[in-house]
């Protein structure tokens, strides 16, 4: 539960696809009963306390008006806002969209994926029905919590009528890795959706990478520590893996009604090892894997046959659905068959259950199995594994788990499997059902120390701790950014100055990138605002860039303003005449020359760029995760040789350049500032090399960032389109 600062401070709007709430039509009345899934378990400690509310559909179409009406003020009165849904909408948003393309496309069955557009349309429809109605009951003061892959666009809408909103989102499921995302015509559409929260949240590790890798290379934006940028926002992705009630479960298992149906199983089942698997009816499941892993088992140990059942409870889930039509029968043809192969009077080896069993009866269960199997092909949690170890206080247990859920990350002193290895899962199998009591015990107490620990109300706990972090990382950063009150601060500086220096960096500063370098000129706009600053004669304006000096000369040479190129290399002042910093040794070149010649052999779109005294090799072209690691790779093998040579190696945007300690943009501003002493120094960059010039400038200095990447400039501004607003905005005077 949360802590009781945030109880009475805070409100929480926690909107999933489904409400905490089963409806029922008995003998023409509705009957409400809650839901006890783990998520409804978990929040349902503070969305009915101080202002929060649960919105999601019902999971009922009323018959009319007034029953609607009636449905809303019952759920009213348990803070439940509904969101009603038609035929049509969960036929296409939901068995369509969310479970016909979303949900094999996220495990890893991109056969089953049915890009259907009228999915699509009522897949926004719906999540712009439920953005309407949390605009309807929401107030600046609450935080916004959104569940799951139904509703995907729903963080980017609710940014948008409020861009302040404190918005968390969680993913129940699996992400998948970015060659599978891609090939989803609206996975730009998707990735923005969720990009509209503070905090994006998964169960594992590999989850967090699939989707910054998706995030990555669909926006060609760079990762920062698990922070994702998109349109100047800071969006936090981490890992929550989530928990159980463990309370909950634990003294289920200890109540007399529990204990006593538990012993009738055992009674049933006497002299027998009970394997337990309970399961959705699902492809994620390995249900057919499963079947296979045990017929095998009793085929390679006939010893077994009349000692050991396995039970299968599998709850129907969309069976109406044509895959899930044809596992049911499969798994139905292949439990009888199994039965008729090995069963014998009085025995039959697959207990097989097709129906959803009430709380205190899957609890006798759990304290009944010897073993708990769980086969999961691709499964984002699995939280039965942990409802088997709560369940199992001082009883054997011996929990088997698929590698490919996400619970067996953290059970690491559970038998793990890999279900697609039959073979293999029969003989763990076996070694579960032949291990000693004390080996099991010792596991079993590994595992329950984690999930007591790590329960569902930590989970929220920590999500929530989480998001509030970030958002006031976020107004953190918002007092950097230049906006209106930093704008006329830095402008009634410049008012009152008499002697300006004003540096500004070239690509990314005043012109946007190019795959094509020569291709990146300056545009009008960018003249202009240089012609009219350069034009009130208090203001020395520079061009400080990395660019030959040639290419400064051709678009910058016949200026009022000047420019240095190569980082220091080249200069034009004072009176427009290029000239060398002099003593500059290029002995080192042939050696990093073959290096990086080496690496543009091997690094298709790659080349190399020879300046006067330095040499870059440019990855614009190439694809970006590959540039990425080769750039990295290029980097280890520089630095190694660099210990002889002692150059400056920087690591810029899609290039990394290689020059001479000696000279650097920090050291030509200094000297440039040296010679014309201001009282106003403004200095813009957006990569490693302006760094040099953020640190060696005064602290007074007026030091801007493009990007909010880290820097030790004072403020930032998004990108060179604001770079051009504040210089209009400044030779405006």
């Amino acid at each position: 539960m949360l802590h009781s600062k945030d109880r009475s401070t805070v409100k929480t709007l926690i909107i999933s696809n489904r409400l905490p709430i089963k409806i029922e039509r008995k003998k023409s009345k509705l009957k409400f009963t809650a839901s006890e899934g783990g998520l409804a378990t978990g929040l349902g400690s503070f969305y009915k306390e101080n202002g929060s509310y649960w919105l999601g559909w019902p999971g009922i179409i009323p018959k009319n008006k007034e029953e609607e009406a009636y449905i809303r003020e019952e759920l009213k009165k348990l803070n439940l806002i509904p969101v009603f849904l038609t035929e049509k909408q969960i036929r296409d948003y939901y068995e369509g969209f969310s479970n016909a393309v979303l949900w094999p496309l996220c495990h890893y069955r991109p056969s089953y994926v049915e890009l259907k557009e009228s999915y699509w349309n009522a897949y926004q429809e719906v999540n712009q029905l439920f953005a309407e109605a949390t605009a309807e009951i929401v107030d600046p003061s609450m935080r916004i919590w959104v569940h799951d892959y139904q509703l995907m666009l729903l963080p980017m809408m609710l940014r948008e009528m409020n861009e302040s909103a404190s918005i968390g989102y969680f993913h129940h499921i699996p992400f998948p890795p970015v060659e599978l995302f891609q090939m989803l015509p609206w996975r730009e559409e998707l990735l923005r959706g969720l990009l509209g929260a503070d905090l994006v949240g998964f169960h594992t590790f590999e989850n967090v990478d699939n989707f910054l890798d998706s995030c990555s290379g669909i926006f060609q934006n760079e990762i920062d520590r698990d922070n994702f940028r998109l349109s100047g926002r800071r969006i936090s992705v981490d890992v929550f893996p989530m928990g159980i009630d463990y309370e909950k479960y634990s003294q289920q298992a200890l109540s007399p009604e529990t204990i006593t149906y538990s012993q009738r199983l055992k009674n049933l089942f006497k002299d027998q090892k009970l394997i337990l698997s309970v399961d959705r009816l699902d492809y994620s499941k390995g249900i057919i894997q499963r079947l296979n892993a045990f017929e095998l088992l009793l085929n390679m140990h006939p010893e077994l046959i009349g000692k050991v059942v396995l039970f299968m409870l599998i709850v129907p889930s969309r069976d109406q659905v044509n895959q899930y039509k044809k596992l049911r029968n499969e798994i139905d043809r292949m439990v009888g068959n199994i039965n008729s192969v090995y069963g014998k009077p009085g025995w039959q080896p697959v207990a097989y259950f097709y129906h959803a069993v009430p709380f205190e009866i899957l609890s006798a269960h759990y304290l009944a199995a010897d073993i708990c199997l769980i086969t999961s092909l691709y499964d984002g949690m699995n939280l039965v594994s942990k409802e088997y170890i709560a369940s199992k206080q001082d009883a054997p247990a011996v929990l088997v788990i698929s590698e490919f859920a996400g619970a067996s990350k953290e059970l690491s002193d559970a038998l793990q499997i890999n279900p697609y290895a039959v073979r293999r899962t029969s003989e763990t199998l076996y070694e579960a059902i032949e291990m000693p009591l004390e080996e099991q015990a010792e596991r079993l107490s590994a595992s329950q120390e984690i999930i007591s620990k790590f329960t569902v109300h930590h989970w929220v706990n920590l999500f929530m701790e989480r998001l509030s972090e970030v958002k006031e990382q976020q107004q953190q950063e918002l007092a950097r950014k230049v906006k209106t009150r930093v704008l006329e601060a830095i402008k009634d500086r410049y008012a009152i100055s008499t002697n300006r220096l004003i540096l500004l960096d070239y690509d990314g500063t005043l012109v946007g990138f190019n795959k094509v370098a020569d291709k990146a000129i300056p545009t009008e706009q960018v003249l202009t605002v240089l012609d009219d600053l350069s034009a009130d004669e208090r203001n020395h304006v520079t061009v400080i860039s990395g660019r030959k000096y040639h290419f400064l000369e051709q678009y910058f040479g016949n200026k009022a303003y000047y420019a240095i190129a190569e980082h220091g290399i080249w200069s034009n002042y004072p009176n427009h005449d290029w000239h060398l910093v002099p003593g500059l040794q290029d002995n080192w070149k042939s050696e990093i020359r073959d290096i990086l010649q080496r690496f543009t052999d091997r690094t298709p779109g790659s080349l190399i760029e020879e300046k006067t005294h330095s040499l870059a090799w440019h990855y614009r072209k190439v694809e970006r995760a590959f540039g990425m690691r080769q750039a990295q790779e290029l980097l280890r093998e520089l630095r190694h040789v660099n210990q002889t040579l002692n150059l400056q190696l920087i690591n810029g945007d899609r290039v990394i350049e290689i020059k001479s300690k000696q000279v650097n943009k920090g050291k030509a501003a200094l000297n440039l500032m040296n010679q014309i002493a201001p009282d106003f120094i403004l200095c813009i960059g957006d990569d490693a090399t302006d760094e040099d010039m953020f640190l060696a400038l005064p602290a007074n200095a007026i030091t801007i960032k493009v990007g909010d990447k880290q820097s030790h400039a004072k403020y930032y501004v998004e990108n060179y389109m604001e770079v051009l607003d504040l210089l209009a905005f400044l030779a405006t005077e």
